[in-house]
């Protein structure tokens, strides 16, 4: 009785392997986490797409083996997708339509000297872009070669929230000139800002010149997106300035 009691003892002694949980260092959000415990010393999110995430991983001793990771809903913790683990550096897979906007986390799961440890690096949702925008076009011209306005004064104003402290956005002129309002923080890392704009626009397109078409393109580790404004101001004020702005991420 005693010799089989040991024997018991043994197997659950040597079975028993300890789960240790190691959270995003800096509580934050981006594209990279440093860690000064476990099993991990750095995870860096390389992708900037919200359908699809690639990262890559350094392990702290040669033992570490990282077998599994996932994405998750940092909301619920509910599992979103699972990823592949290729040679142990890298993680890479899809992500299901519909989580754009959710916050989200990596769940990598590795073993290190009979212990178990679960590694979370949060992932930011993608971007939000709140844009508004007024033209007022006058001093209609018909020229002998083009048909143009004269002046057309341009106001803007934008909210834009990155979700992390390293997200990027660059605005673009893609026909005519309408002024940046995105321009102090233009192509720097920022996480949320209001902007406003005055100025003067210049329309473009064939030869009637009464199009403007503008972009925000702003990315993070969770993914891009774009807010694109379109300006048909009419020929000769027939109709009215229509403006169409479009929002999505991708």
């Amino acid at each position: 009785m005693i010799k089989s009691l040991s024997l018991v003892c043994a197997v659950v002694s040597m079975s028993a392997v300890s789960n240790e949980i190691v959270y995003d260092a800096d509580l934050e959000a981006g594209a990279s986490t440093q860690y000064t415990q476990g099993p991990i010393s750095e995870v860096v999110v390389q992708s900037r797409r919200a359908l699809h995430i690639s990262a890559l991983y350094t392990v702290t001793t040669p033992d570490a083996q990282c077998t599994s990771a996932s994405v998750i809903n940092e909301n619920t913790w509910q599992p979103i997708a699972e990823l592949a683990v290729q040679g142990n550096t890298a993680i890479n897979g899809a992500i299901p339509e519909g989580y754009e906007s959710t916050p989200k986390a990596l769940k990598i799961t590795c073993h290190s000297a009979n212990q178990t440890y679960t590694v979370f690096h949060k992932v930011p949702a993608a971007p939000q872009i709140t844009w508004q925008g007024d033209v007022v076009a006058s001093g209609w011209t018909s020229g002998d070669h083009a048909w143009y306005y004269k002046n057309i004064d341009y106001s803007s104003t934008a909210f834009i929230n990155n979700n992390a402290p390293d997200g990027q956005c660059i605005y673009s002129n893609l026909v005519g000139l309408t002024p940046n309002v995105i321009e102090e923080k233009d192509g720097t890392p920022f996480n949320s800002a209001y902007f406003s704009i005055e100025g003067i626009a210049l329309a473009g397109g064939g030869l009637s010149y009464d199009t403007m078409v503008s972009e925000i393109v702003c990315k993070n580790a969770g993914g891009t997106t774009r807010a694109l404004e379109i300006w048909d101001l009419g020929f000769d004020h027939n109709p009215a300035p229509i403006r169409e702005i479009t929002v999505y991420s991708y």
